[in-house]
């Protein structure tokens, strides 16, 4: 652990150095403190920026902690809350097995687009159904059946769009 702490703080005295247009002794000098823990004193690298107006200045901390093992520790594993279970658009479209033109369920394929912005420009004349499709969904990405890609990308109407 204490190698990965020099690795770390080394890395970080360069980065402040580089961006100071210093050397990183001469960072290390500016920045080094020692604070007190409950294990005594510590030495750490620590950054304060006094502000104005009676409000407490910004500490921050790099170390001062000890890298010693707590045999009495406890480790409990806590399982990662996700953000949100739901998928995107574009997986429920392929889960769905289902064309998003015609409403066919046999070889399915993604229909894409380079950019959103190809799709509705001004001055051009009105898009196919599958334009305004992707344009109206904001998707880069069409989930279609065989035929009516094939159709796209030949420039013939395809299927009436499902409601």
């Amino acid at each position: 652990m204490g190698r990965l702490q020099w690795v770390m703080e080394t890395s970080m005295l360069k980065t402040l150095a580089g961006k100071h247009r210093s050397t990183v002794t001469k960072m290390s000098r500016k920045y080094k403190s020692t604070i007190e823990t409950p294990d005594g004193p510590r030495r750490c690298i620590q950054v304060t920026v006094p502000r104005d107006k009676g409000r407490k200045p910004l500490v921050t901390r790099f170390g001062g902690i000890p890298l010693k093992r707590q045999r009495t520790a406890v480790l409990t594993d806590i399982r990662p809350v996700m953000a949100s279970m739901k998928r995107n658009e574009l997986i429920h479209g392929l889960l769905a097995e289902c064309c998003e033109m015609c409403e066919a369920r046999t070889s399915l394929e993604v229909h894409h687009v380079r950019k959103l912005a190809d799709l509705n420009r001004p001055g051009r004349r009105e898009g196919p159904a599958w334009v305004h499709l992707m344009a109206m969904r904001r998707r880069k990405a069409l989930v279609i059946c065989r035929r009516c890609h094939e159709g796209i990308h030949a420039g013939r109407p395809t299927a009436v769009l499902r409601k």
